[in-house]
């Protein structure tokens, strides 16, 4: 039996981020995004809500490796160098999803909040260039950590 994947948001939001993922999962990345309008044109409560989901199963499964009282640390290598790098040289979209989603995969909401204020704060078409591409960032993360998950190659 084939199941097709939604192409339109869902009435249940986990639905709709789930779908998502599967395209992203499937190699059908430029399906999901549709999705994500809901999320985005609903403000900054529905739009935080997206990046925490797509967050939370990028560190899902890593989590549980992790030791008693563990956190996640952020290193950020040069792809060219290998050499460590500092964090405020990568593009802001990267930046802002390595940082949020440490944040959130650490619990701490307070910090990953702040983050995704700091990127939209100035409200203007640079901010919202800034959350999409944060946004397609984070589900990039996502999709390659639910890849790595279960096996799967795009």
């Amino acid at each position: 039996m084939s199941h097709d994947i939604p192409t339109t948001p869902q009435d249940d939001p986990a639905e709709t981020i789930m779908a998502a993922l599967a395209h992203g999962m499937t190699g059908h990345p430029e399906r999901a995004f549709p999705l994500f309008e809901p999320f985005i044109a609903g403000g900054p409560a529905t739009a935080v809500g997206l990046c925490a989901s797509l967050a939370e199963m990028s560190a899902w499964h890593a989590r549980k490796t992790l030791p008693a009282g563990g956190m996640f640390g952020l290193l950020v290598l040069d792809a060219d160098t290998g050499q460590r790098a500092d964090i405020a040289d990568a593009p802001a979209a990267v930046r802002f999803a390595m940082q949020f989603s440490t944040a959130w995969g650490n619990g701490d909401k307070d910090t990953a909040y702040a983050l995704f204020r700091a990127l939209v704060e100035p409200g203007d078409e640079k901010a919202s260039h800034a959350l999409a591409d944060g946004i397609r960032v984070l589900f990039d993360m996502a999709v390659i950590s639910l890849n790595e998950t279960t096996g799967r190659t795009a």
